[in-house]
């Protein structure tokens, strides 16, 4: 796999900026697109880019019907659907630049152990097949702890939430505010190194949640009225 790129949002618009982005350069390249995702966004794709034969579109609740048993994803029904779509693809074009939805309709009905299984099955392919993948998952940028480490090591990279230079800053004086200054550094210090694949904020509360829990309490608090008082500015 070229690349696993996973986006976590609750912004509509800046998911579809950043798909714009991601599509255009596949296609800069020669390469098609194949989106797997819900009727609401297939159709946000038509509007803003027409209908093209180098995008094609799969709905993605019948395309996890496809190789869900029992509540799981299954490798070999998975491999002969997705896998079988994406080698039908290559042989027209340079390239696949893919885009799913399916996992995060799985983590949103609470099934977060079968959406990390099938990210598994999509790195697993991507070892089989040349191609770059672009996940999205709708979550509360302030209410991610442990559950973004999950998604995070199945990813190569992570496009945070629009507003996360806001959390990141928020999160270092909420840290200092609560703490004194030197075990305030040393805390972004340990968060940057055990969060390299995601901002420094979302790193810092995390390493609290796991070794400090009252103090991330606290710190999650201040730091959501500041982000609502920049909101309401």
């Amino acid at each position: 796999m070229n690349d696993h790129i996973v986006h976590v949002h609750r912004d509509r618009e800046f998911l579809l900026e950043s798909l714009e982005e991601y599509f255009r350069a596949g296609w800069a390249r020669g390469e098609a697109v194949i989106v797997i995702a819900r009727p609401a966004l297939r159709e946000a794709l038509v509007e803003r880019f027409g209908v093209r034969d180098d995008l094609r579109m799969l709905d993605a609740a019948d395309t996890l019907a496809r190789f869900m048993r029992d509540g799981l994803p299954q490798w070999s029904a998975f491999h002969s659907a997705v896998g079988g779509l994406i080698a039908e693809t290559r042989c027209r074009y340079a390239g696949v630049c893919a885009y799913g939805e399916m996992v995060d309709i799985l983590w949103q009905a609470g099934e977060q152990d079968a959406a990390i299984r099938l990210e598994e099955f999509w790195n697993e392919l991507g070892r089989l097949q040349t191609f770059s993948l672009f996940c999205a998952y709708g979550l509360d940028s302030l209410e991610q702890g442990a559950a973004l480490e999950r998604i995070c090591k199945v990813h190569t990279r992570f496009i945070p939430a629009r507003d996360h230079s806001i959390i990141d800053r928020a999160v270092a004086d909420a840290s200092e505010e609560m703490l004194e200054q030197p075990l305030s550094r040393m805390l972004q210090e340990l968060a940057a190194r055990h969060g390299a694949d995601m901002p420094i904020g979302h790193a810092t509360l995390l390493w609290l949640e796991r070794n400090m829990p009252r103090t991330a309490e606290r710190v999650l608090a201040r730091v959501r009225e500041t982000v609502a008082a920049k909101a309401a500015a």
